[in-house]
């Protein structure tokens, strides 16, 4: 099978848009910023097969970023309670976060945008898997 870049990038493409319109923003750098933060966040929560079996199902552009500065003898990050779990996910966006984010609730809502997207490119169980890997706290975030 031929390796094509554009095919690749045009996944990427269309993962970001659904991101962009989860969160409803047309401003596709915010949006990216945002899923890479939360990529991140969840990342390091998840043991590390449990983070490789994830980025598999990502397009192949995500899964570069979704490894970004991964350092899989410091996972996974315990995370205690929802505050702490809204404090990282700012952290990991610290560049644009006063932008970005100004309220906890924007960060719950980018953390439950993001997530609806990736529910409608990823296999059901995957994304469950995931879920259950977060504390009951952060998977409290989750449901509407």
């Amino acid at each position: 099978m031929a390796f094509s870049f554009e095919d690749n990038r045009k996944d990427a493409i269309v993962l970001l848009e659904a991101v962009a319109a989860e969160l409803n923003t047309e401003d596709m750098n915010q949006a990216g910023r945002i899923f890479r933060a939360v990529l991140h966040a969840v990342r390091d929560r998840l043991p590390v097969t449990d983070a490789v079996h994830f980025a598999s199902q990502l397009p192949i552009i995500w899964k570069g970023i979704y490894f970004d500065h991964y350092d899989p003898d410091k996972v996974p990050v315990q995370i205690l309670d929802r505050q702490e779990w809204v404090d990282y996910i700012r952290n990991k966006n610290a560049f644009a976060a006063n932008n970005d984010f100004q309220q906890d609730d924007e960060i719950i809502g980018a953390f439950r945008a993001v997530f609806r997207a990736l529910h409608n490119c990823m296999p059901e169980g995957q994304l469950q898997q995931v879920k259950e890997a977060l504390n009951e706290e952060i998977q409290e975030l989750l449901e509407v």
